[in-house]
């Protein structure tokens, strides 16, 4: 009979080049083996928390080098993520929103996959990643083939995995349609420890401005946020980084407060002090949502994606239908309209604390373990 404690673990990772929602449910995962190496493909020390660079981080040199270009890399890394040895483990756990599930394990090894999303790029939202290559004739051409050539591949090494974990009935659909796999839904949780510190801080209070946070990629819709605010004399901060600043910089009037990267503690006081977290694009999950129920402020969300898993109307937040200024204005009239209880939308963030998650996790891995 096996003991989960004495299993050799090994734990995958796409990338380790940000600290986002990924790497934080990747945090809670290193948790329950805190002695498993992470192999990952990229690694910058700097962008990430003492809690992942003090562990036994495992990548290829000769591709680091690399990483501030891996977009037009990424025909080439399944071949680097299948180098990576895995003789010898019991437990592979990959943690994937790229091409981690991919890896080859030990044929007596199980494998489980925490999946944050099948591949964006290579499915449904290549016209985000890739629409200025794809305006060349001879660049599309060898696009498509690469695309082509991924999706096969995807799928195939999608059979390499024991279990899918889903991050939302979102995903857990994108995983059925592409890989034509079941899997079981488990919903990430935010780092709570550093939200009640800074809970703690005396000066929070709801202010003037709204918020959207994340990285500023096309996918994110944040172009939305700001056409939609330029329309109106409301206070709209963005937070984040990302290839689209310049650009959403000069399409955004003066009202519209560019932030860029902040720190946990100024990152949730500022979340902590909006009106409204705005939730424009179509999210795998979006834990920033989740985080921002916990510090007492409601969500304005696109109805699709993972936002359908945890908006609880006129609750914690509200939806609006089209992704046109026109659907986005009215849903933050009717918005300010509302009275939201801060301390019903705290709570409903407690299902998606970070002891529920672990729980279902170890429950999963012990299911898993005890098939033959």
């Amino acid at each position: 009979m096996f003991e989960l404690k004495t299993l050799k673990v090994a734990i995958i990772h796409d990338w380790l080049i940000s600290y986002r929602g990924g790497e934080k449910v990747l945090e809670s995962i290193c948790e329950l083996y805190p002695e498993a190496p992470i192999y990952t493909l990229f690694y910058d020390k700097k962008k990430l928390p003492k809690s992942l660079t003090s562990k036994n981080i495992i990548y290829p040199k000769r591709l680091n080098s690399f990483r501030l270009i891996r977009k037009f890399l990424l025909p080439l890394l399944p071949q680097f993520i299948e180098e990576f040895d895995l003789t010898g483990y019991d437990l592979i756990i990959s943690s994937s929103s790229c091409v981690a599930k991919g890896i080859i394990p030990d044929p007596s090894a199980k494998h489980i996959c925490y999946i944050h999303s099948p591949m964006r790029y290579i499915w449904d939202q290549r016209g985000f990643y890739f629409s200025s290559l794809g305006k060349l004739p001879v660049l599309n051409f060898l696009l498509s083939f690469f695309l082509k050539n991924l999706r096969l591949w995807d799928i195939t090494s999608s059979h390499r995995v024991d279990l899918f974990l889903s991050n939302s009935s979102f995903v857990q659909k994108r995983v059925k349609r592409y890989y034509r796999r079941d899997s079981e839904v488990l919903f990430p949780s935010p780092n709570m420890d550093k939200i009640k510190i800074s809970l703690t801080d005396n000066s929070l209070s709801k202010e003037s401005y709204f918020l959207v946070l994340g990285a500023l990629v096309p996918y994110k819709n944040f172009k939305l946020a700001i056409e939609t605010f330029n329309e109106i004399n409301k206070t709209l901060w963005v937070v984040g980084e990302g290839p689209e600043a310049k650009g959403l910089k000069k399409l955004a009037k003066t009202n519209i407060i560019f932030k860029g990267h902040l720190p946990s503690h100024e990152l949730y006081k500022a979340l902590a002090g909006a009106k409204a977290l705005i939730f424009p694009g179509t999210e795998d999950f979006g834990l920033t949502a989740v985080e921002s129920f916990a510090l007492g402020t409601p969500v304005i969300a696109h109805k699709s994606g993972g936002a359908l898993d945890f908006i609880e109307e006129e609750k914690n937040g509200i939806f609006f239908k089209e992704k046109t200024t026109k659907s986005l204005l009215e849903a933050i009239t009717i918005y300010e309209k509302l009275e939201f209880n801060k301390d019903i939308v705290k709570r409903t963030s407690l299902k998606f604390s970070k002891e529920n998650f672990q729980n279902s996790f170890r429950n999963s891995i012990e299911k898993l373990m005890k098939e033959s």
